[in-house]
């Protein structure tokens, strides 16, 4: 009897990412002139045998914006942003001294509830993931603080502090908006990064005028929540999703500072690289069925076998879901068989176990399932990462006995292919 192996697998992929803003632009007597800005996310999933319990996307977007001006500062916290390149935001009239409307001075406020956003692959499979804007920061660029509070001889970092009551925007921050990092400051500019648990208006009320103040350099962290990517098929998933900026819009700045853009195209490209490989030892492709302990022992004691089996150990990896089948040169039923030249046949129970991690389709372990001529599903919880198993082939008592009472002597032969699919 002779087992061949044979795989064919399709792919999956999916990923997570980052994202940018933008604001309105009036042009025109009455119309809105659409100014879109687009920013390009990518993610991608491949197994990792260092971490096969991890089942996330990895992203690729290069780090730009303020992480890329100040990188120690992100990467000691584990920070990441994505620059809008080209956008600011400048006030349109001075900003009046301890304003009581948050919207009158510097603020802002972002998407900051998670939205469902449809990818799609090549092949047509559709995956949702939900993205949201967790962190936004920029630089607030004036003229010199020193000389806006009245202070010119004064340390910079001080005249920032006198300049917004206290609440310098690289130190301090709204509780709203919680600060995720110390930035920097200059004797005309201000760096901050905020975190945005929520969609609220976030900012401070200077305790002097500020005569102009353009918000530039702005970047945003993202949170996005992916479906398992082991239960999608391998390949490249696109998808966009697109924000108002404005007053009132996704990205809203106030009334006050108006922004070269009203709309922010995030395009996504999330790739999902997936694994299945088997790989059996030398000379597998043979299998010889004998009883427990030879034929000798039998044949001396005058019995019949309980059965005749053997097994065929073998590595696989998998990060995907896949069906196993049988393809039979001789089939009884579902199951195939071996065949002696007189004609007789008798049914192999072929088994299968798998690695920890596999489940079959009522979501147990794979210990010697029974496989058939239907496709059965197994799927991993985690990446199986060149761990064992085998396959186990079986003839029963009974059918032993005919093969030992009516056609003793014969040899029986047949092929039995296994049929490894990728499923998703």
């Amino acid at each position: 009897m002779k087992v061949f192996e044979s795989t064919r697998s399709r792919g999956r992929v999916l990923a997570r990412c980052f994202l940018s803003s933008g604001l309105a632009v009036l042009a025109g007597l009455c119309a809105i002139q659409a100014q879109a800005l687009t920013v390009e996310i990518s993610a991608t999933f491949s197994p990792d045998s260092a971490n096969p319990q991890i089942n996330q996307f990895k992203n690729t977007t290069p780090n730009s914006g303020i992480c890329k001006t100040y990188p120690l500062v992100c990467s000691s916290r584990g920070y990441f942003s994505i620059g809008l390149s080209g956008l600011e935001a400048t006030t349109q009239s001075p900003i009046l001294a301890k304003h009581s409307n948050i919207r009158d001075g510097a603020m802002f406020k972002v998407p900051a509830d998670p939205r469902p956003v449809q990818v799609t692959s090549a092949s047509g499979q559709v995956a949702e993931v939900f993205f949201a804007i967790s962190a936004l920061s920029a630089s607030n660029r004036t003229r010199d603080v020193r000389l806006l509070v009245g202070l010119p001889t004064a340390e910079h970092n001080y005249a920032h502090s006198v300049l917004w009551d206290g609440n310098p925007w690289g130190w301090s921050s709204p509780a709203a908006c919680p600060r995720g990092a110390g930035m920097y400051a200059g004797t005309a500019f201000a760096n901050f990064f905020w975190f945005t648990p929520q969609s609220v208006p976030c900012g401070f009320s200077p305790a002097y005028e500020i005569d102009s103040l353009t918000m530039y350099n702005i970047s945003v962290s993202y949170l996005m929540i992916s479906p398992d990517p082991l239960r999608m098929e391998s390949g490249i998933y696109r998808g966009s999703i697109t924000y108002t900026v404005g007053p009132g819009g996704d990205f809203d700045f106030g009334d006050n500072l108006a922004a070269t853009d009203n709309l922010v195209t995030m395009n996504f490209t999330l790739n999902v690289e997936h694994t299945l490989k088997f790989q059996f030892p030398a000379g597998y492709g043979s299998v010889v069925l004998n009883p427990a302990g030879g034929w000798q022992q039998w044949l001396n004691n005058g019995r019949r076998p309980q059965k005749l089996a053997a097994a065929q150990d073998f590595k696989m990896w998998a990060s995907t879901a896949f069906s196993i089948e049988l393809q039979c040169e001789y089939t009884l039923s579902d199951q195939c068989a071996i065949k002696n030249p007189a004609g007789h046949e008798v049914p192999v129970e072929t088994r299968v176990t798998l690695p920890n991690g596999l489940r079959d389709a009522s979501n147990q372990p794979v210990n010697r399932l029974l496989l058939s001529t239907s496709p059965q599903v197994f799927s991993p919880s985690h990446y199986v990462d060149n761990r064992p198993a085998a396959l186990h082939f079986e003839v029963a008592r009974d059918q032993v006995t005919s093969m030992i009472d009516e056609h003793s002597g014969s040899t029986y032969k047949g092929n039995i292919t296994v049929v490894w699919n990728s499923e998703v």
